[in-house]
């Protein structure tokens, strides 16, 4: 039982991305009706300025607008949206590799159980082998911290 709560576990962890980028949902305006709201001028493209009312927007600005003219167009977001769900999908596919640790283009239940259990140790606080949602949380928030919107590793401050 606790082996399947671990392969359900890491299910979940694989999926968590995917959910980010979910469709329209009743608590979520529709990506064209949240385009409207911060396009406030109404050219059809986000400034900085209008950006700031969308922070992850406003975070990666200068990655979105490719031309650097201080505009996000509706193209270039579709193309930052394309390159994160590449990232996505290539990590999805690094993991996988990870896990299939004999090379035979499988996962068995053992090489799943033993990946589980690496990264149930990172997720683990604690150290008290238990997985509380917070550290859960927290966990994802990190994992997901360390990349930018194209899915590349975030460049780190170094160390003092």
């Amino acid at each position: 039982m606790r082996y399947r709560k671990l392969v359900l576990l890491l299910g979940c962890m694989a999926l968590a991305p995917l959910a980010a980028t979910a469709g329209d949902t009743p608590d979520r305006p529709g990506r064209g009706e949240h385009w409207a709201m911060l396009d406030q001028d109404g050219d059809g493209a986000i400034s900085k300025a209008e950006a700031a009312g969308a922070p992850r927007m406003a975070e990666h600005f200068a990655e979105i607008d490719v031309d650097s003219d201080g505009r996000v167009t509706k193209q270039e977001m579709q193309a930052a949206r394309a390159r994160l769900h590449e990232g996505m999908k290539g990590r999805g596919e690094d993991r996988f590799r990870s896990a299939d640790t004999n090379g035979d283009g499988a996962v068995d239940l053992a090489e799943l159980q033993r990946h589980a259990a690496g990264r149930f140790k990172e997720l683990d606080a604690d150290g008290n082998g238990l997985l509380t949602h917070e550290e859960f949380k927290a966990g994802m928030h990190r994992h997901h911290g360390e990349r930018n919107q194209a899915g590349q590793p975030r460049p780190q401050a170094p160390a003092q």
